[in-house]
Parts: C-alpha cells; structure tokens; sequence
C-alpha cells in the first residue's frame, strides 16, 4: 500500500492509463492523484465518471485537468509520473506523423524538464525493436532498436531522452516496454476491438495482408500492475520488458487471435465467412516477442517475502471472454457508432 504520495498519471484517461488510474485508486491509502490528458477522440466522458466515482470512494484525491503534455506546466512537485501520454496508432502515424513526434518526443521532454520527484516510469512499447523473423528469439532490453514507423520510432527516441536524464542529470527514471494490450474500454481502432465490433454487428472483420503477422498479448489490468511493480522495485536507468503471464498461447498471429474471438462471440458461420483480408499496412512488421525474465525476476525477489494468494492460471481465453462481454454491455461508451 502506498501512502501519502502525490503521483502524476498522463495520458490516464486513456485505455491503459484508466486502468491504472484504477489499481492507483485500489492500492493508494490518502494520495493526490492527478491526472493530465488531452482528452483526444480515444477518450470516453464515461471513463472519466467511473474513475471520479471509484475516487469517492477510496481515501484518495484524484484531480483531472485536461492539457498536454506538450505544453503543460507541472504546478506540483510529484513523487511519481507515470507517463502513458502517447499518440500510439500506427495507422494514423503513416498519415499524421508530426502529431506523434510532437506528443511522444517534445512532450515527454517537457515532463522530463520539470521532473524533481522520487520516479519517472516512461512507458514504452515493443515496436521499438523492430520485426523479428519466426526463429527469431525474443527481443532483450540490450537489444539494438530498430523501429519501422514513425509511432515506434518517436516512442523510442521518447525512451532515449527518458534514460538521458537518468544519465547526464541523475534523474531516477525507468523505462517500461509491453506487448500488445487488449482488454476493456480500449478505442475501437485497434484489431481485437474492432474484430468484437464487427463480429457483434455481423460484419466482416478486415485482416492485413494474409494475417500471419505476429504479436504477444496482454491483458490490460496484467500490464498494469506490472507497471506499478516497477513503480515500487525496479532499478533507476534500466529498462523492463513486460511480457504476457500467460502459460501458453503467448505469441499469436493474426487469424488465430480472430479464430479465438469468432469461438467466443459463438458464431455458426465458418472462419472465412466472418473476415476478409485487405491490403496490408505499409512497413507492417512481421512478428514482435518480449523476453521479460528480468522484470519477473525483479518482482519475485522483491515480493519473496510477502504473503500472496495462489496462483490461478490465466487463459488468454478467459480474458478475451471477460473483454467481450464488457463490448456488448457497453456498445455505447463513446456516444457514437464507431464501427462502420
């Protein structure tokens, strides 16, 4: 339990960001919790409402102001940022590139420059090592970055400048990179949402290219509490990759990850009645794995010696089912018909 902290959550009206805006709000005893966002499209007012409700009734104080982090001024002096704050769809970084450098590069900079507290969580992404072939092994975190487009590439230059202040200004800044995240109120734009959608509505899911691209997945509420792990027990200059606690089925292509959502919203049609293949994304990386050994390593020498309750193995089939039921009840979270 955290006590008596201020902490700063950018980007926490987002999808991951809410989510841990949320374990914040479950793990914090008398906090100040603000949170900085932009509220771009990807934002619902109804994610908003549940995080001022959940705050009500917790210990902590949580204030929203809507700026960027571009331009923000830091008015507190925190004891964490955790900075999810990011321009994150590649699609729209092919088209609109400037909006990327400018949030993810100039922005991170500005909350870097005004930082005084104990950490700086930067969250970063896999796409930063660039596409692996199949008998690749797994990305490390000395691996050479090597991003594709410009969405991966001003994530990792915001990861540079990040570690740069650890560096040259001692400044206690770790750097978290994860896979793919699904999960509840994530913007219908990226592929599981839009496949839920879609199916839920009896259209045709659209798959890039011949679908056999290649990801690990993770549930959002998994990603973050690994995030606050880290938070609490990682090391000032190093990075974490944060990769999926699932068993098996860690690394999934494209069509399979469809398969497993068709076999869960039930359909009767076959597999190739529900999707249709479209031409593929320009630079479309072929397959991302995460190595994150030193992360798990880390917690279970931190945790040895406190109490936990017993493991319970997580499918990532149970989480897509728990994902999809949260999409049907809630068609309407962001007021519009988003999936046509």
């Amino acid at each position: 339990m955290i006590e008596n902290k201020k902490i700063l959550v950018t980007g926490g009206l987002g999808f991951i960001g809410s989510h841990f805006t949320e374990l914040l709000l479950d793990k914090c005893n008398d906090c100040i919790i603000d949170i900085i966002d932009i509220k771009d499209y990807c934002v619902s007012n109804k994610t908003e409402d549940l995080l001022i409700d959940k705050a009500e009734d917790s210990t902590n104080h949580l204030d929203i102001i809507q700026d960027s982090i571009v331009d923000c001024v830091l008015v507190e002096e925190y004891d964490y940022i955790i900075n999810f704050a990011a321009q994150s769809h590649v699609d729209r970084s092919i088209e609109e590139g400037n909006d990327f450098v400018m949030s993810n590069v100039v922005g991170t900079h500005n909350l870097l420059n005004q930082f005084n507290g104990t950490r700086f969580i930067q969250i970063g992404t896999d796409e930063v090592y660039g596409s692996l072939n199949y008998n690749e092994r797994p990305s490390l975190e000395s691996d050479l970055l090597k991003p594709s487009s410009v969405y991966s590439s001003s994530k990792a230059a915001a990861d540079l400048i990040a570690l740069s202040f650890y560096t040259t200004h001692k400044k206690d800044v770790v750097v978290t990179r994860c896979c793919n995240n699904f999960g509840p109120r994530q913007y219908p734009e990226k592929l599981i949402p839009v496949a839920i959608n879609k199916l839920l509505s009896e259209k045709k899911v659209p798959i890039y290219g011949d679908g056999t691209n290649t990801r690990q997945w993770i549930f959002v509420k998994d990603h973050c509490q690994q995030v606050y792990d880290t938070m609490l027990y990682g090391n000032a200059g190093e990075i974490y990759n944060i990769e999926p606690s699932y068993n098996k089925n860690s690394e999934i292509n494209n069509n399979n990850i469809i398969r497993k959502i068709i076999a869960s919203v039930k359909l009767n049609k076959k597999y190739d009645d529900n999707i249709e293949y479209v031409e593929d994304r320009k630079g479309h990386d072929l397959r991302y794995s995460l190595n994150g050994k030193k992360l798990k390593y880390l917690i279970e020498r931190s945790r040895q010696h406190q109490y936990e309750l017993p493991y319970l193995e997580k499918t990532i089939e149970r989480d897509l089912d728990y994902t999809i039921m949260w999409y049907k009840k809630n068609k309407n979270w962001w007021n519009e018909n988003i999936t046509d």
